[in-house]
């Protein structure tokens, strides 16, 4: 299901159906792109939504007001980057794989334009990859460009409901193209004034893939705040640091300033990644109660 306002459009097996969301419905907590619901269809056409079913699992994040539902009843969280205009940049991709983390939703990074790489940029690559590797987040190169990369992405895919977020220019549009989604999709220029991506979808939308992908492409994002996510389990978030926690003198150890803290140990032995452990200090100093 996707959602816009109180008119939903309803996948029912390989068809699509309008429908209006009941108002007591409406009241309650917003639909959103990926949920299932029930329907009532009816003759005249004017079909309602009655009930939204429980969910499993969503990605959100907060807005103004409250949290923003993002997608529901994912299989997994893809984090698309581009190497070059603009830049990868792995704070976004940390704040977003800590959200789906918090879910218990697996994460996924793709990297477009990588067909832009000059010689300093695969060393990054390699030490990013490895990072990541270490924390149980693979990270595969594309691009949408070439095609180089995709055959694989799209076999990894398989059968999956996935959620595909990342910052605006990244190439969202032009990934879902190259795996197969509608050739209707607009991409969009970057701003040559700031260097950063046009939003071109405004709305998550479900979409189906070859394959048996259904996919939910989420509207670019220029930041990925994480505040919901509570104090203590923001260290939940960077799995590698699991195999040190057990070794901290304090049971309760936030892993920043504490003395005889074996992650911040590791990292200063070279053992964990500096990167992902600035990502995680910047994210504690943002937790809600922190």
């Amino acid at each position: 299901m996707s959602a816009h306002g109180r008119t939903l459009r309803v996948l029912a097996g390989e068809e699509e159906v309008k429908a209006t969301l009941a108002g007591r419905t409406f009241l309650g907590d917003p639909p959103a792109a990926g949920d299932f619901v029930e329907v009532r269809l009816c003759e005249d056409g004017i079909n309602t939504v009655a009930e939204i079913l429980p969910r499993r699992n969503s990605l959100h994040r907060p807005c103004p007001g409250g949290i923003q539902v993002i997608a529901a009843n994912l299989d997994a969280v893809i984090v698309l980057v581009s190497l070059r205009s603009p830049a990868m940049k792995r704070g976004f991709i940390d704040r977003a794989a800590a959200a789906a983390f918090h879910e218990g939703i697996p994460v996924s990074i793709v990297v477009n334009k990588v067909d832009l790489a000059e010689p300093d940029d695969l060393a990054e690559l390699e030490s990013a990859g490895a990072d990541y590797r270490e924390a149980g987040i693979p990270m595969l190169c594309v691009s949408c460009l070439s095609g180089s990369g995709v055959p694989a992405l799209a076999a990894s895919l398989t059968g999956m409901t996935v959620a595909l977020t990342g910052p605006s220019g990244a190439g969202k549009t032009s990934l879902v193209k190259a795996l197969g989604g509608p050739s209707g999709l607009r991409t969009g220029a970057l701003s040559a004034r700031t260097g950063k991506g046009v939003h071109t979808t405004v709305a998550s939308v479900l979409i189906r893939l070859p394959g048996g992908v259904t996919l939910v492409d989420t509207p670019g994002l220029r930041a990925f705040p994480v505040s919901h996510i509570p104090l203590h389990s923001t260290q939940l978030c960077f799995p590698e640091f699991e195999r040190f926690r057990h070794l901290c003198r304090f049971r309760n150890c936030l892993h920043r300033d504490e003395p005889g803290c074996a992650v911040a140990a590791a990292v200063r032995e070279g053992t964990l990644s500096a990167p992902r452990y600035d990502s995680y200090t910047q994210l504690l100093a943002e937790a809600s109660g922190g």
